[in-house]
């Protein structure tokens, strides 16, 4: 970020920053950032709107759009760790026992980040006598395992198509690379040689 603003911003401005991204509403981001408690609105969209025509500002808000991730605070690395824990996940962590699951106080952040939905339907119902019966259905569903462990593989490389080098022609040995190609496109690359002799 060097040379991009000619000083740096206060933590006010930064906050002001972050949050007019996030928003898109500077008057918004202005009440965030400064205590405005005793400000009328109209106070309160001027200073907002001074405070977009500094220049420090707008180069400030102009980086942080380029860098999106960085703002978001996301890197590639805290993008394999979430996908490392939804694939590895145990989920029987989120358990007592077989039949009862632990409270969701009990769960730590780790547990509960594994969990992608929770789905509670309470039925009430009322017996002949008057009794009131009220039956409480919890399902939980945990993040694609299967689907974290492709998409970490992709991000990874580890699913990058193997070079392979075959003989396609015996008398003259022309040595074909195979390099970027998908499975699907050896087969049909060897299915035509064959076919075209």
């Amino acid at each position: 970020m060097e040379g991009v603003m000619s000083k740096p911003l206060t933590p006010r401005q930064e906050a002001f920053c972050n949050k007019y991204l996030e928003t898109g509403n500077a008057s918004e981001a202005y009440r965030y950032a400064y205590s405005t408690d005793r400000m009328k609105s109209e106070t309160i969209n001027n200073a907002a709107y001074k405070l977009l025509q500094k220049g420090e500002i707008r180069a400030r808000l102009a980086y942080l759009r380029e860098n999106l991730a960085e703002a978001a605070g996301i890197s590639a690395l805290k993008v394999v760790r979430e996908l490392e824990r939804i694939a590895f996940a145990d989920p029987t962590v989120i358990r007592t026992d077989w039949g009862t699951l632990k409270s969701f106080e009990e769960l730590t952040a780790e547990e509960r980040s594994i969990i992608k939905d929770i789905d509670v339907k309470v039925r009430c119902t009322t017996t002949a006598s008057g009794n009131d019966i009220v039956e409480t259905t919890t399902r939980i569903s945990m993040h694609d395992k299967l689907k974290a462990i492709e998409t970490l593989s992709q991000m990874l490389g580890y699913n990058k198509p193997i070079k392979v080098e075959a003989d396609v022609k015996s008398e003259n040995k022309t040595v074909v690379s195979f390099g970027d190609m998908t499975p699907e496109d050896i087969a049909y690359f060897v299915a035509e040689v064959q076919k075209n002799g």
